[in-house]
């Protein structure tokens, strides 16, 4: 700890407090001891367990235990010295010789030292506690927070931060995650034991003033900054003692009141467009509007009032099996949950209710297909049936944070199966693996001459780019969902000038008899008077597959397939190294929720990647996707001239019937806030 024992007990501590009053003559005249004691006399009365456990028991984050042990079990595992962070357990030789500054993986992922000073075993420890009165579970919370207070010294300043590289356990985001929950479940379950020492109750205190310190002072930006402010304003609710308490209060509610409209988009989603940390967020505004209810702490109405389109995100982005897709550094999220979550905020959203009872009450959304103008994604569905066809396209703007080079990728989900999605996420190292998830090479995209686009190289995110609509354009019907968009920013190192348009059209009925598809017409333009290579790549999830002629067909079980069927003929890349490491897929739904998270090169399996090409300045390349429940392929072929400038596509489906398309007639409109849906 950098905080002495004179100046916290002299200098930090509220002695308008009457049970504190006088603590520093206490210190100074009569010493450590019996500053320790009235301060410990004082927090035994002060904590108030009753309403603290009124709490939810919020389910577990990251990957510190395993999936099939129960938090007895994980106590009794913690109890031996052996704890994981990021799905990574390893064995210290007891619950005092736990080295938090170590890092036992083989490739040093950074993320296991970073993550394991969550303490998400504390609350696990005291819950068993709790439930027991077991006090093996005081004694190894004890040897942990107590071993932690005296390896993990706060950084007092930003340049012995970086000199003496002291964030290994005081990063911001760790130090607030561990503020919103974990530590002060613990405080409160264990505190009335004969174990728990005035030292040992001082000590946490003084380490709690150090986090209100170190979070007050050292915030950041985005996601981070949620959880920062989240573990201040719990600190504050909590143990308003300190002399700094009304400035951490003020500073804390003031940001979190701000944040909703600087980090939230007016369409609801949050500015890195990942759908893991826009829960994130949403999250901690819960988690700090929770305990201020349970601890009948009053809190600004700024706090909770613009939550609401934040709650409506999910039920745009809603898949048919109930879960939004996988974006940029994602994962998969649950609407019912999150929708139930914003039911208890806004009763009078029948919306929420019908997602939140599983369609049991309430009602449906009024719309199918839903426009985001200014995140620039369009989520568009046959019907809310959990058996619906689910077409996706996103023209989005870069966002803040977590970024996959991914404009104007497609995804599609049919009759229960994810028949089209891209890679998905994975551990945050310097793997290739790594590289590739955030690349064009693991999205359904364009590339050119086997180069990606770069927006990263020059983009800066601006404050104002939070009220700026996207390219996206498009038009709903009852017939068929149109969507547009552009990438016209570079591709390589090089920032090579190709201008690539997208549109997708979404026929909702069919044509011809078929069931419901989606024609991709991708057209690419070169802006260097060069010739290039242009591939249009999908992400097939599943092997085996058939490739007849420009069909590409894929069988997901249970009468299901998925049809790739293209203008030209397709080659298919499957565990490809070298020139481009591509056709891979992790063996985990996303960072943090699976065990063994940190990877190597045998931790991810062989995915076939579809490749389409086109040679010269300007070409066009036409796929269909064409899913189906019966294992029958509607659609046999699409037939394009090699004119640049025609607009005609020709459908040839199996039965010999045609059906001559013109893009023209499918045009998305420019966006405008009287028609995000249908």
């Amino acid at each position: 700890m950098f905080i002495t024992d004179e100046k916290f007990f002299c200098e930090k501590l509220d002695r308008t407090i009457p049970e504190l009053s006088g603590i520093d003559v206490t210190y100074r005249e009569k010493g450590l001891e019996a500053a320790e004691k009235q301060l410990a006399d004082f927090i035994r009365g002060y904590l108030q367990p009753e309403k603290y456990f009124r709490i939810p028991y919020y389910g577990r984050e990251n990957a510190w235990a395993r999936k099939d042990e129960d938090d007895f079990q994980a106590s009794e595992r913690i109890m031996k010295g052996e704890l994981c962070a990021v799905g990574y357990f390893t064995k210290f030789p007891d619950t005092k010789s736990v080295d938090w500054n170590s890092n036992p993986t083989a490739n040093q992922y950074c993320e296991w030292t970073w993550q394991l000073s969550r303490h998400h075993e504390f609350r696990c420890l005291g819950r068993c506690y709790r439930e027991t009165g077991d006090e093996r579970y005081t004694k190894a919370f004890i040897d942990l927070i107590m071993s932690w207070c005296e390896q993990a010294i706060c950084p007092e300043t930003t340049e012995q931060m970086y000199r003496e590289n002291k964030t290994k356990c005081w990063r911001t985001i760790e130090a607030g995650i561990r503020m919103t929950k974990n530590w002060h479940y613990a405080i409160h379950a264990f505190y009335k034991s004969e174990y728990m020492t005035d030292h040992v109750i001082t000590t946490i205190f003084k380490s709690l003033w150090e986090h209100g310190y170190r979070l007050r002072n050292f915030c950041t930006s985005a996601n981070w900054l949620i959880m920062e402010l989240s573990g201040l304003a719990h600190i504050v609710m909590l143990y308003p003692i300190f002399v700094e308490s009304a400035d951490w209060k003020e500073y804390a509610f003031r940001r979190l009141s701000e944040e909703i409209d600087v980090q939230v988009y007016p369409d609801g989603f949050q500015y890195e467009l990942s759908t893991g940390y826009h829960g994130t967020v949403s999250g901690n505004y819960n988690w700090i509007i929770n305990t201020a209810k349970a601890m009948e702490y009053e809190i600004p109405e700024a706090v909770s009032k613009n939550l609401e389109r934040t709650f409506e995100m999910y039920m745009k982005l809603c898949r048919p099996c109930g879960t939004t897709p996988d974006l940029n550094d994602g994962g998969e999220a649950g609407v019912r949950g999150s929708c139930s979550l914003g039911l208890s905020y806004f009763p009078y959203r029948e919306d929420f209710r019908w997602f939140a009872t599983d369609g049991k009450e309430g009602t449906a959304p009024d719309y199918t297909s839903v426009a985001m103008p200014y995140s620039g994604m369009a989520s568009m569905r046959t019907s809310w049936d959990k058996k619906a066809v689910w077409f996706f396209m996103e023209s989005a703007p870069f966002g803040k944070g977590h970024q996959h080079e991914d404009k104007l990728n497609v995804l599609m989900y049919a009759y229960g199966k994810d028949v089209l999605r891209d890679t998905g996420n994975y551990a945050y190292d310097t793997s290739d693996m790594r590289r590739f998830v955030l690349d064009t090479r693991s999205h359904n995209c364009a590339m050119v001459d086997d180069m990606s686009q770069n927006r990263r190289k020059t983009y800066k995110w601006e404050p104002q780019m939070i009220g700026q609509r996207s390219d996206l354009k498009w038009s709903f019907s009852a017939d068929a969902d149109v969507t547009e968009g552009i990438y016209n920013e570079g591709y390589g190192s090089a920032l090579t000038p190709v201008t690539h348009r997208r549109k997708a059209v979404f026929f909702k009925k069919g044509i011809n008899g078929s069931l419901p598809f989606s024609l991709v017409i991708d057209r690419l333009v070169s802006g260097d008077g060069n010739e290039h290579k242009y591939s249009v790549s999908y992400q097939m999830n599943v092997q085996p597959f058939t490739v007849e002629g420009k069909t590409y067909t894929a069988d997901f079980g249970d009468g299901v397939t998925m049809s790739v069927i293209g203008s030209v003929e397709p080659d298919v890349v499957v565990a490809q190294k070298e020139p481009l490491y591509m056709g891979w897929r992790p063996d985990h739904s996303g960072l943090g929720m699976d065990p063994v998270e940190v990877r190597n090169e045998q931790e991810h399996s062989p995915a076939p990647c579809l490749r389409y090409h086109a040679f010269g300045l300007e070409k066009r390349i036409v796929t269909a996707l064409y899913p189906s429940n019966n294992g029958e392929v509607a659609i046999k072929d699409i037939i394009i001239s090699d004119d640049f400038t025609d607009t005609k596509i020709k459908l040839v489906f199996a039965d010999g019937s045609e059906a001559l398309i013109d893009e023209n007639d499918y045009v998305g409109c420019e966006n405008s806030p009287e028609k995000f849906h249908n």
